[in-house]
């Protein structure tokens, strides 16, 4: 996700130019539309057009997540509260949405705490090898991926709840069930990446 990321920094330029709004403002409005996203996603099982909306909302909510950087790096208006309100948005928006999404589709309680802490923990780490190393790391999987997730998986709870699928088993497992036993291992995967990273930076 990493050369996106660069595109997304290079395509919000002219916007971030000109932004009224200050990078705080604006981590608190992309942290606003995560949880009325995630809210949509709760709901979903009762009225399926809201995990389409979500996703709608959820795009949005990625924008001005990228935008408040931009705005802050162009302005000149970097401070470490700045980046700490960040860091803690983006915890609360992925814990309310990955919960959320899991809980609308039904997924049994031990996997949805099993796969918010894999998810939880992955975030934390990231951020604590910046905090330790001083360097921000794109390289492995991390939100970006997660966000993806978040636009694809909504739609295939569409699909299911729409055709009354949602509750259909596989080996004892939901559809769903799978979708966050997938959820999990790139969690995991991400966890791994990064703890072999902190390795190669204590070295170097």
């Amino acid at each position: 996700m990493h050369p996106w990321r660069e595109r997304l920094g290079r395509w919000l330029t002219p916007v971030a130019r000109h932004c009224p709004l200050s990078p705080n403002s604006v981590t608190l409005i992309a942290l606003a539309l995560n949880l009325i996203a995630a809210a949509m996603l709760l709901l979903g099982a009762r009225y399926p057009t809201l995990f389409l909306a979500a996703i709608v909302v959820i795009a949005i909510g990625g924008f001005a997540d990228a935008l408040d950087g931009v705005v802050a790096r162009l302005q000149k208006k970097e401070s470490r509260f700045g980046d700490f309100l960040d860091h803690v948005c983006d915890r609360v928006s992925d814990t309310a949405l990955a919960a959320s999404w899991m809980i609308g589709n039904g997924v049994r309680e031990s996997l949805i705490v099993v796969a918010v802490i894999a998810i939880m923990l992955n975030g934390y780490i990231g951020t604590q090898i910046e905090a330790t190393f001083g360097e921000r790391n794109y390289d492995t999987v991390g939100r970006g991926e997660f966000v993806l997730a978040l636009v694809v998986f909504p739609i295939v709870s569409h699909i299911l709840f729409a055709n009354g699928w949602n509750a259909m088993r596989f080996a004892r497992f939901t559809i769903a069930e799978w979708m966050t036993f997938l959820l999990l291992a790139f969690a995991i995967f991400g966890i791994v990446q990064r703890f072999a990273l902190a390795a190669r930076l204590e070295k170097s």
